[in-house]
């Protein structure tokens, strides 16, 4: 999606600044009382707890799918369903900028909706390290838990797109949404906030796709 609430938050922010002077200060206290909402920051990959409130949807549903020592992997059931009834072609991105300090990558997977003209994220994971065994993995994991929403035949074959692959081409819909991460967090992100960032866009990307259905 093109929607960048920072620049927009930043643009009404300069125009209020001119009107009120007292804005900025106000602005400021607003910024840290959000701050104070996250639980403290995770320091490594092990201590990323299993379970935590943060892991649900606004729906309540469950958000976080898989973790084990290199990798956790978020994906909401309705990422499920995009990427289990849209994967003839799936594409992924990593990006470092975005990723938490204490990890390698955030790994993102998307996927296009023809009949709305869409690119819709499936999955966003945090990996440990670059080992081909945590790749490897993630995609299992992905696929498996996509398979349960499919109502006939299972995911067999899908055409990953990936920057790191040279047989494949990295598409744009990937690396733009890399770049709108990058524009949200200009710096390393706390992990609990990365997560609550996520979860606003994959409502987003819910309530667009149900306006559209």
């Amino acid at each position: 999606m093109d929607i960048k609430p920072k620049h927009i938050f930043n643009a009404v922010s300069q125009e209020m600044g001119l009107i009120c002077p007292e804005y900025s200060t106000i602005r400021s206290q607003i910024i840290r009382n959000i701050n104070k909402q996250f639980l403290p920051n995770i320091k490594s990959f092990d201590d990323i707890p299993i379970e935590s409130e943060y892991y649900k949807t606004k729906r309540n549903e469950n958000f976080m799918i898989f973790k084990n020592t290199d990798l956790i992997i978020f994906q909401s059931p309705f990422q499920a369903y995009l990427f289990s009834n849209y994967h003839k072609n799936i594409f992924a991105d990593g990006t470092f900028y975005a990723a938490p300090k204490f990890s390698y990558q955030l790994f993102i997977t998307r996927t296009y909706v023809g009949e709305f003209n869409m690119f819709y994220t499936t999955s966003i994971s945090i990996l440990k390290n670059k080992k081909q065994s945590t790749y490897e993995t993630l995609f299992k994991e992905i696929k498996k838990n996509a398979n349960k929403f499919r109502s006939n035949t299972l995911i067999s074959t899908i055409n990953f797109h990936c920057d790191f692959e040279q047989e494949h081409l990295t598409n744009n819909s990937s690396e733009s949404y890399n770049s709108y991460l990058n524009n949200i967090f200009p710096n390393k992100p706390l992990f609990y906030k990365l997560i609550y960032i996520l979860k606003e866009e994959e409502n987003l990307s819910y309530n667009d796709y149900q306006r559209r259905t």
